[in-house]
């Protein structure tokens, strides 16, 4: 009799834990053989881990495992011929990734994941040991209105790519898995435009160009080089000086949050030519420059490094208009008449039609700027 309900106590001590089909343990590995591996499920009877399930686990993964680890299972079949529980190693490092996946769509954080394959709906990725999909609608890279066939080559370009993605939707029983990358670049977009401040130096790659400007892609936004911030020297196409696929420094001009508009500069991320060139030229120095506009009250002339000045038409003579070639590209020599540093800007003064220069009080002497000295 006490026998009897000792086995009874026994059983019924086991029986609440007796593991049924479809439950997830995290079992502890008791043994690794060539052929299955034997786990301490925590029951009465330890969990087998078959040769066939081993197949479908990453290789590499099993080389890292060792006796005394713990690894997630799901349970097959509770009774095997072998007289332990049948158990699935493939499917709990899947089911693992389900939780994972479970746990992104609630807060809805970014995910990197490479792009294994497509179809006529979307694109296929690899989320662990899970297969998910990104309709057409969410993949930001995709031209609306773009034709099958040449969609269908813009998605097996993608093919291998990393894309930052956020979790959709999750529904294991229907072993359904869908992902954005739409909306991990809307958010993406509104984190870097809370962090975007005028005057910042970010680095960036050239995502388009066109006649007046070029976009730059920051990490997940892109901003607008006008054409005039692209250089301190006259530009006269942005594909003269930059293309697609070219990494950039700029520097941050303004934000516009509600319009999700950045303007960006190339030229302020550059060395200004004018400090360089006001330390070597001074009022009344005789330098030599080239014409690059012609406008209605004077000539704009280069004197070096896109430093431009104003020849105004008064100080051009007509006897010079006759005899000198003054069109566009022609190089003058003209005399600095006025620095105006606070304006950035300076007066020219044509050598052939010009007076001796007449510095103020303790300067050089009048002789040494006369034309030709």
């Amino acid at each position: 009799m006490q026998d009897q309900a000792f086995m009874s106590l026994l059983e019924g001590e086991y029986d609440y834990k007796s593991p049924r089909r479809g439950d997830v343990f995290q079992a502890v590995i008791m043994e690794i053989d060539e052929s299955d591996i034997l786990v301490d499920l925590g029951t009465k009877r330890d969990g087998i881990v078959p040769a066939s399930d081993l197949r479908r686990v990453d290789r590499e993964y099993l080389a890292r495992l060792r006796v005394g680890e713990s690894i997630p299972v799901v349970v097959i079949r509770p009774d095997s011929d072998e007289g332990g529980v049948l158990v699935s190693l493939s499917s709990g490092l899947q089911q693992e990734d389900w939780l994972r996946a479970q746990a992104l769509l609630e807060s809805g954080e970014e995910i990197q994941c490479p792009v294994v394959g497509h179809n006529s709906g979307g694109i296929l990725v690899e989320f662990g040991r899970l297969r998910g999909f990104v309709p057409n609608s969410h993949l930001t890279s995709l031209p609306s209105g773009q034709r099958s066939g040449n969609m269908a080559d813009t998605k097996e370009d993608l093919i291998g790519q990393v894309l930052n993605l956020v979790v959709l939707d999750v529904d294991q029983r229907r072993r359904r898995l869908v992902l954005s990358k739409r909306a991990a670049d809307r958010r993406r977009r509104s984190e870097l435009l809370a962090e975007l401040q005028p005057g910042q130096r970010r680095t960036g790659v050239v995502r388009n160009i066109v006649d007046f400007g070029a976009f730059v892609d920051l990490g997940g936004i892109d901003g607008l080089i006008h054409i005039s911030e692209l250089d301190w020297q006259h530009v006269n196409h942005p594909r003269d000086l930059l293309e697609v696929g070219q990494e950039v420094e700029v520097e941050v001009l303004n934000v516009d949050p509600e319009r999700e508009r950045i303007g960006l500069s190339r030229k302020r991320a550059l060395p200004d030519p004018w400090d360089e060139t006001m330390r070597e030229i001074q009022q009344g120095d005789v330098v030599q420059g080239t014409i690059t506009n012609e406008v209605d009250f004077g000539l704009f002339v280069d004197i070096g490094r896109g430093i431009e000045g104003l020849l105004h038409n008064s100080e051009i003579s007509s006897e010079a208009r006759e005899t000198m070639d003054l069109r566009r590209g022609a190089t003058i020599e003209v005399r600095i008449l006025e620095i105006d540093t606070e304006r950035r800007r300076l007066s020219l003064q044509l050598t052939e039609a010009a007076s001796p220069w007449e510095p103020e009080g303790d300067e050089a002497e009048p002789s040494e700027y006369l034309y030709g000295s």
